[in-house]
């Protein structure tokens, strides 16, 4: 179907993933069912309702890790992960790939495709948008309990909705994508337009009563940025974390600008979108090493405070898919692979014709990120570099 966009799409497509060793199965695009107008009531909220959906995980304390130096792993683990890279190659059939791999206090692994041209992160790049919202809270220009209301007139439910809710997907707004004839016509719709197409629906529950993923949400916090920052969401994720990170290869999309350059999406169950078609829901193109980078520092300290990290996995809601949760622009994934438990934090981002994942894993003392065009599994191909890790490593030294 078309226009199945960054993790919210008509239908899931799910893939048993044998071919790696992860035995749950993984999201491709994190996707609920279609809200549809027989399916619910519309509701009015005059305040915010106490959670009362499926049971929430319990918060994650999140070990702040160490430096990545900007090193050469060791001619055994790079052997090992350039294995598994030929292997994800080979099971994905992906025409262009970005892989990375960061060890604490050994290095950094890249596996990219030569010469290609920056690949989308979709929804993986959320948590760039959650963080610049996160920052604002920290200076004291906005307040993750502020109303919606406050900074956008109109919103359903948007006095009793906050802040907190638009990042942690608790708001109850309808995600503008699954509308019918959005659907049916595919194009860039601004946050104006994605909003009148809420309110069309009305709410699907009071904020706070319980968790639905809402790229509208994400649209509305770019809105936000906007007012409070004074520029739009790329330019202040431009600003606020590529500059000051050195980030190079990584790039945020003017909502709706296009997307010259970007390696293109590659479907055979969908029509791809164009990627500046995401806007604040996932403006992320550019290569695996930076996303490692990115992440590395969000979990040190170095674009927000440690007790702010902290709460990005303090509140956990469960997602469509067992064992993954959502905090505040973050996701965890709690499962089990074999008999081993895996509990990675991080953000996974899909879409037809695009998948990707970037986690941290504690257990590993590794970063591991993967964006991939084609219908092929980021989830399992982040899941074979970690397990290629599972040898001697040399850390610095040693």
């Amino acid at each position: 179907m078309l226009n199945r966009l960054l993790c919210i799409a008509p239908a899931q497509r799910h893939f048993r993933q044998v071919t790696f060793g992860l035995v749950f199965v993984a999201l491709s695009c994190l996707a609920p069912a279609l809200a549809r107008a027989e399916d619910y009531k519309p509701v009015v909220c005059t305040a915010h309702a106490p959670y009362a959906g499926r049971p929430l995980h319990s918060a994650v304390a999140v070990p702040s890790p160490k430096a990545i130096p900007d090193a050469s792993l060791d001619a055994a683990t790079t052997a090992r992960l350039d294995a598994a890279l030929a292997a994800i190659k080979a099971a994905t059939l992906a025409q262009a790939i970005t892989a990375a791999v960061g060890i604490e206090g050994a290095g950094l692994w890249t596996g990219d495709t030569v010469g290609q041209r920056p690949l989308f992160w979709a929804s993986a790049g959320k948590t760039f948008t959650a963080v610049v919202v996160l920052q604002l809270v920290q200076e004291h220009k906005l307040s993750l309990d502020d109303a919606v209301s406050k900074w956008i007139p109109d919103v359903p439910n948007g006095q009793a909705m906050t802040v907190r809710d638009l990042l942690a997907h608790t708001g109850g707004l309808f995600s503008a994508n699954e509308d019918r004839k959005a659907r049916a016509a595919p194009r860039y719709r601004d946050p104006d337009e994605n909003l009148a197409i809420a309110r069309k629906h009305g709410a699907l529950f009071c904020p706070g009563a319980n968790w639905r993923y809402s790229n509208t949400g994400y649209d509305l916090l770019g809105e936000i940025v906007r007012r409070v920052d004074g520029r739009s969401i790329d330019l202040a994720i431009t600003a606020r974390i590529i500059t000051p990170l050195g980030l190079a290869s990584l790039r945020a999309l003017q909502p709706g600008g296009g997307a010259d350059g970007v390696a293109p999406l590659v479907s055979a169950q969908a029509t791809p979108i164009d990627p500046s078609w995401a806007g604040a829901a996932g403006p992320i193109v550019g290569a695996a090493s930076d996303m490692v980078r990115f992440w590395s520092a969000l979990l040190g300290g170095r674009l927000i405070e440690p007790s702010t990290v902290q709460a990005m996995t303090e509140t956990l809601y469960p997602m469509f898919d067992p064992g993954t949760f959502y905090g505040l622009g973050a996701m965890v994934f709690d499962v089990t692979d074999s008999d081993r438990r895996l509990l990675w934090v991080g953000h996974a981002g899909g879409t037809p014709g695009a998948g990707a994942l970037v986690v941290y894993s504690p257990a590993d003392h590794a970063f591991a990120a993967v964006a991939l065009t084609g219908d092929g599994p980021a989830v399992a191909s982040v899941n074979a570099l970690l397990k290629a890790l599972r040898g001697p490593i040399t850390r610095t030294g040693e």
